[in-house]
């Protein structure tokens, strides 16, 4: 069966969109058993059982195989080192290749690296994985999860689009009509080759206490607002903020189902860091209770034609120019006049359990895919009483 990706349809040919997590196992865990439960996780996902099918028309659809084409290594040189080979390879998106796991065991120590192109899902969905991948090493029977797509039958119900809006995608998709083109795998390796020849990602990590920062959130101010405006008031030439936003409702399923808001705030230096941190939380939770901005990113893709889509990115990176996907490739913020000074993704506390009989999570890193519609990202997550901060930046 198969299901056509239209607000995933970004991730399709944006060159950098790669979720990676590092997962720290203290106990003595066979590299043969680590194996079978990631295997056995890989069979527990639609997600990682699919691979993505893109038609001759532009359209582009995830087709469940009966196998996974997701791979397993055994890799036991740092993860950064890691890192940096892998996302220079494409994702073989149209063989089910949408997971690498690489796996470094040692006497009392296995650290798993998952690197995951973001067609697979999104953050939770990486956090869904790993759970299947613990509960199954720890003998506990894992289910099968369907996708679960978000296009526009989904949304139904939930806002409507301003008018203006509407226009502008309604002249977008006619003007595209005429003068596009539709794309192929042809181009989807193309952009990744002369994105990643002259790049490398480069992971700074910093931690904090959750108690700590919890100690200075008074007032209601959450850790997510505390981070943020600890990071504006760090860089005070920074203003606008996109953080992305869950929309699941009641599923555990490894897909898409993030949308995003964006804030616009410059740190004000005469105001104390609470004046400003109850600014930065206001601003957050004005646009998290609107329903038109919270649904307002996912709505506006169902409306885009895909094809014009791809080729919005291949205007961002230069294998592809006309007026109307340099308009509108402005418009959504893949220029360096538009893009968001940076993006916060925070995956907050992982929800399964740390501690199981034969051994436990020691640590977790989330680092988020640096996509070209932010200059800068930051992942959070946290364990215990670990507040892990990833940096991802880039070296040219």
């Amino acid at each position: 069966m198969e299901k056509d990706i239209w607000t995933e349809r970004p991730n399709l040919f944006e060159p950098n969109v790669y979720i990676s997590m590092v997962v720290k196992l203290e106990g003595a865990l066979l590299q043969e058993e680590v194996c079978r439960a990631v295997a056995a996780a890989y069979a527990a996902n639609e997600a990682t059982l699919s691979r993505v099918v893109l038609k001759t028309d532009g359209r582009a659809c995830y087709e469940k195989m009966q196998r996974t084409g997701c791979k397993i290594y055994v890799d036991c040189r740092d993860w950064q080192d890691t890192l940096r080979e892998s996302e220079k390879r494409p994702f073989d998106l149209s063989a089910g290749e949408l997971v690498r796991t690489y796996i470094c065991s040692g006497v009392s120590e296995t650290t798993l690296f998952v690197h995951v192109h973001h067609l697979a899902g999104d953050g939770k969905s990486v956090l869904i994985l790993i759970e299947d991948i613990v509960n199954s090493l720890a003998g506990k029977p894992v289910s099968y999860k369907p996708m679960v797509c978000v296009d526009g039958e989904l949304l139904a119900g939930k806002t409507r689009l301003p008018f203006i809006i509407r226009c502008l995608t309604q002249w977008a998709n006619r003007s595209w009509s005429r003068v596009g083109a539709a794309f192929s795998w042809k181009e989807y390796y193309a952009i990744h080759q002369s994105y990643w020849e002259s790049r490398s990602s480069k992971i700074t990590v910093k931690t904090y206490s959750v108690g700590e920062i919890k100690a200075r959130c008074r007032n209601g101010m959450t850790l997510n607002s505390w981070l943020i405006t600890d990071l504006l008031r760090e860089h005070p030439q920074w203003s606008v903020v996109g953080i992305p936003v869950s929309i699941r409702e009641d599923n555990r399923a490894m897909s898409n189902q993030t949308s995003g808001i964006e804030i616009n705030y410059r740190y004000r230096s005469e105001r104390t860091f609470e004046e400003n941190l109850a600014c930065v939380h206001k601003k957050i939770y004005k646009k998290l209770r609107d329903a038109r901005s919270k649904y307002f990113v996912l709505l506006f893709l169902t409306q885009i034609n895909p094809s014009l889509m791809d080729g919005i990115l291949m205007e961002t990176h230069g294998l592809y120019h006309n007026r109307i996907t340099a308009k509108m490739a402005d418009i959504m913020s893949y220029t360096p006049r538009r893009g968001r000074d940076i993006g916060v993704t925070n995956l907050m506390r992982i929800e399964f359990p740390c501690e199981y009989e034969q051994f436990r999570i020691a640590d977790i890193l989330f680092i988020p895919p640096k996509v070209s519609y932010a200059k800068r990202v930051i992942g959070i997550v946290s364990i215990g009483d670990r507040l892990n901060v990833s940096r991802h930046g880039m070296e040219e």
